[in-house]
């Protein structure tokens, strides 16, 4: 039952591995192979020294031909040691370069590199001690030499659990915005669930399998692989416990990958539609901005005739400059969204989120000036960002919730939130409307696509808002409540403002 636990860990993260191909489900891949190859070199041992009770061999092999066979397989006890110490031996470099690959604690992540480097260095020495050839030469008459060496062996490998999963917990504990949560809470339950299989056996000393009639070992106070516990109730409970971390664990690394897997496929729908309607986008604008044009030789027209009259127009005249100030703050705006389309390009530069939520809530109020707009800057970090486009896209999203909003009758209350969350950087559009029907959510982000009056509205808004996120190599996320109101998550890629690099 337990090689059967094994090989389930082992495909589950070899799935995700070849579906998410990073460097975090690498890592969890590295783990579970190190657990196979340790506990398939214990299994082998254990059935080459039998003498085992009926239910350890059910936990173990299942039936006694399986035993049977493992036990007359032609591998030597030197080669089958080895096997089981580089298993315990990779396995927590490989839990604490995942938990240095989650961490977003600033010290750390500004050393990560290095921190690596450093970690492979106890390993890597281990791996050359119990090799063994040079083990013997060396502790063979120095039996001093095995009594240090195996508690440093126990320490570091301990510090590398503890200080791992510090890592993983702290991180989950410090993220807040709850659908990031909800995803990082799968890799936690992953990689808990493997370091459990791990701990099963993690404790006993490898070297024993070199040497199995030394008595040194016994006066050491080495736990023996074939110690039973003390009834079958232990073994029955740690087969259960087993079994239920690795379906936990699988279950959350697949829930993890799906996640991801799932919003890429709607990525892909989208760039297709995109694509699809980027011609008549391109003719949309071009058509719209000659209706402007053709506003504005329309409006000179009228300026020319109200300046000769002698009554008192000056009321009609403010409503002419009025009407001539939108005219061109249109025009520039399509000016703007024409350029991004017709180029298909964005020019990325380090610049503060603070004044990209200022330029988004200054166009607001050209079109909403009494409106309030609340701004909660949770952090202020470098962006790679351009700041026009951008700040179009926050400020639809700003007139959207306000509309949203009054549509619903209540009283507008919309809000800038920024966040910083573990590789992203968030901006929340946050709106008291009533929320977006889940029929509706999946064509929201569809051009052309409106739930509004078609007179006044063209369904471009989070189209374009889409384009110019993904153009930041970012992410936009909705989380409605029906009745409540809604967020939109603008997630932009971390900046490192010293390597000035985005990660992702």
């Amino acid at each position: 039952m337990l090689l059967i636990v094994l090989f389930l860990c082992v495909a589950t993260s070899s799935f995700v591995a070849f579906k998410r191909r990073d460097q975090l489900s690498i890592y969890l891949l590295g783990m579970s192979l190190s657990n196979l190859l340790m506990l398939t070199g214990v299994i082998i041992y254990i059935a080459a020294m039998g003498g085992i009770a009926a239910t350890e061999q059910v936990f173990l092999f299942l039936r006694p031909e399986v035993k049977t066979w493992f036990q007359y397989l032609p591998i030597s006890m030197s080669m089958l040691g080895y096997l089981v110490t580089v298993g315990r031996t990779l396995f927590p470099y490989f839990l604490l370069l995942a938990g240095l690959e989650v961490t977003m604690l600033f010290p750390v992540r500004r050393r990560v590199r290095l921190l690596k480097r450093i970690a492979l260095i106890p390993p890597a020495l281990s791996l050359i001690f119990y090799y063994p050839k040079v083990f013997y030469t060396l502790v063979v008459g120095r039996l001093w030499l095995l009594k240090v060496a195996m508690p440093v062996s126990n320490i570091w490998t301990l510090l590398y659990i503890a200080a791992a999963l510090t890592l993983v917990v702290q991180e989950y504990r410090a993220t807040t915005i709850h659908f990031f949560k909800r995803s990082f809470r799968y890799v936690v339950l992953s990689v808990f669930s493997i370091t459990a299989l791990y701990l099963l056996y993690a404790a006993k000393e490898p070297t024993q399998i070199y040497n199995m009639f030394i008595g040194e070992y016994i006066r050491l106070g080495v736990n023996s692989y074939i110690d039973r516990f003390r009834s079958v109730l232990s073994w029955a409970a740690l087969g259960l416990c087993t079994v239920f971390f690795v379906i936990v664990g699988s279950y959350g690394m697949v829930r993890y990958t799906q996640v991801n897997v799932d919003e890429d496929r709607e990525d892909l729908t989208l760039q297709r539609k995109f694509d699809a309607a980027g011609m008549g986008v391109s003719v949309f604008v071009h058509g719209i901005k000659n209706q402007l044009l053709a506003s504005r030789v329309a409006q000179k027209k009228l300026n020319r005739a109200l300046a000769g009259e002698s009554p008192n127009l000056e009321e009609v005249r403010r409503s002419a400059a009025l009407l001539w100030e939108l005219n061109e703050g249109m025009l520039a705006r399509m000016d703007e969204l024409y350029r991004t389309v017709k180029a298909s390009a964005l020019s990325l530069r380090p610049i503060h989120l603070d004044m990209i939520a200022a330029s988004a809530v200054k166009r607001f109020h050209g079109k909403y000036p009494d409106a309030k707009v609340e701004v909660e800057l949770g952090t202020n970090r470098l962006v790679l960002a351009d700041y026009g486009p951008l700040g179009e896209a926050l400020y639809n999203l700003l007139i959207n919730g306000y509309e949203a909003a009054v549509l619903a009758g209540r009283t507008p209350e919309v809000k800038i939130i920024t966040r910083a969350e573990r590789f992203w950087t968030v901006v929340e559009i946050w709106d008291n409307g009533g929320g977006i029907p889940p029929e509706l959510q999946s064509k929201i982000y569809d051009p052309f696509f409106t739930s509004k009056n078609t007179n006044y509205n063209w369904g471009m808004g989070l189209y374009y808002v889409r384009k110019i996120v993904k153009g930041h190599w970012g992410r936009l996320r909705l989380e409605c409540r029906t009745g409540e109101g809604s967020s939109f998550f603008v997630m932009l890629p971390l900046f490192d403002a010293e390597r000035g690099t985005s990660e992702t």
